[in-house]
């Protein structure tokens, strides 16, 4: 079992990151996705019944959280890899010294604080992040308000959209803010 958490970190079968094709990239952030659905509800199950457990099977049962956990890591790995090869793909570029973005030949300037904040989003690309979690691991400054988050959301989401890149800042409520990458046209 510990191979399969190890494999899942270097790929499965059939995967090339060397790809020259948008639609495998998608194919395989979806498969991954997938992937993490299932262990993240298999995960509920075991820890909802792990009380329910005669102590013997709670010390198996807490072997196999681990291996399962060890498989998530894994897969986000990959997956987290394939959003990173969508981005180059899509011609997306961000210049850390001149916070220039670029998309397929169009060009936009961003903030340090912007760019602080896409940057994070794009490393991070299908996790949500509430406001406070922004300011702490984005920007990690105190002094920030709330309603600056908000701010640079609003001048990212015009950016984006300016810009004609495929995707959006969205903002769920209890979970907070995520890009969002849209189908392909």
């Amino acid at each position: 079992m510990a191979g399969t958490a190890q494999q899942s970190s270097e790929g499965l079968a059939g995967e090339d990151l060397a790809t020259t094709h948008w639609a495998d990239a998608r194919h395989w952030i979806g498969v991954y996705a997938d992937l993490i659905r299932f262990k993240v509800g298999l995960l509920e199950r075991v820890r909802r019944e792990l009380p329910k457990l005669q102590p013997v099977a709670q010390e198996a049962a807490a072997t196999d959280l681990a291996i399962i956990e060890g498989q998530m890591r894994g897969y986000q790995t990959r997956l987290d890899l394939w959003y990173r090869r969508q981005w180059e793909l899509q011609g997306l570029q961000l210049d850390s010294d001149s916070h220039l973005i670029r998309h397929r030949g169009r060009e936009g300037h961003l903030t340090k604080r912007e760019y602080q904040l896409l940057q994070f989003l794009l490393d991070h690309p299908h996790r949500y992040f509430t406001v406070n979690q922004l300011l702490g691991r984005a920007w990690a400054d105190p002094a920030l308000f709330p309603e600056e988050v908000r701010n640079y959301v609003r001048r990212i989401r015009k950016i984006l959209a300016d810009l004609e890149i495929p995707c959006e800042l969205v903002n769920r409520p209890s979970r907070g803010y995520s890009l969002v990458f849209r189908p392909d046209d």
